[in-house]
């Protein structure tokens, strides 16, 4: 079962983001300070935030992942909504605030190998797509967040269901328990019947056989 995380998005809240959100700007990446993108992301945690760019990067685009000390990295890898080139991508999601009203900073850097960072100078059609792509992350996070929440409730649900119906199996096998309980019961009572009247009759020809020794 997968691991149920806890959601911070609330159902129904839509994220107002688009690419004017997106920033770029300088990210640390182990010692070096290359040119990169973030974006802050409201109303959501890091784990959620990271959890669904999982998704979307490995499942929808089955991208290979590493690790690059604190950013999760995809290398030398075609990425179609970038272009028909191959190339690195490193992110990392940190979060800010109080417990109840996070905001997760995604922080995103692409490049074309050898950390030469795509950025609107050099590559202003590729940087329009990473701006694109980040921007519309918001939308892919509440559609996620709420597909977890209706995985989390049916999970919940087949398991109640699956529990109910053990629960009228184990109804079902006691009221047949109770059925031939009383039926053990009737014949009991029955036979107590009878063996009163057994006794009655003994004791009273016990009696009359007495009272007839001298």
């Amino acid at each position: 079962m997968k691991k149920i995380f806890s959601l911070l998005v609330v159902f129904g809240l839509i994220f107002t983001m688009s690419a004017q959100n997106v920033h770029e700007t300088p990210v640390k990446l182990g010692k070096q300070k290359i040119s990169g993108y973030t974006l802050s992301i409201p109303s959501a945690n890091a784990e959620l935030v990271n959890a669904a760019l999982r998704d979307r990067m490995e499942k929808s685009y089955g991208m290979k992942a590493s690790k690059e000390g604190k950013f999760r990295a995809y290398l030398n890898q075609p990425f179609a909504p970038f272009g028909s080139a191959n190339y690195d991508m490193y992110y990392n999601v940190t979060e800010s605030g109080k417990k109840g009203a996070k905001t997760a900073l995604l922080s995103f850097i692409v490049s074309s190998g050898n950390l030469n960072a795509i950025t609107t100078e050099n590559n202003p059609e590729t940087a329009t797509a990473i701006k694109a792509f980040l921007g519309d992350l918001g939308s892919y996070i509440q559609e996620y967040s709420l597909q977890q929440q209706a995985n989390n409730l049916q999970e919940k649900l087949d398991k109640l269901i699956k529990e109910q119906k053990s629960l009228e199996k184990d109804q079902d096998k006691i009221n047949k328990q109770i059925e031939k309980l009383q039926k053990d019961s009737a014949e009991i009572e029955k036979k107590h019947k009878t063996n009163e009247e057994e006794i009655r009759k003994i004791e009273s020809d016990l009696k009359a056989v007495k009272n007839r020794i001298k």
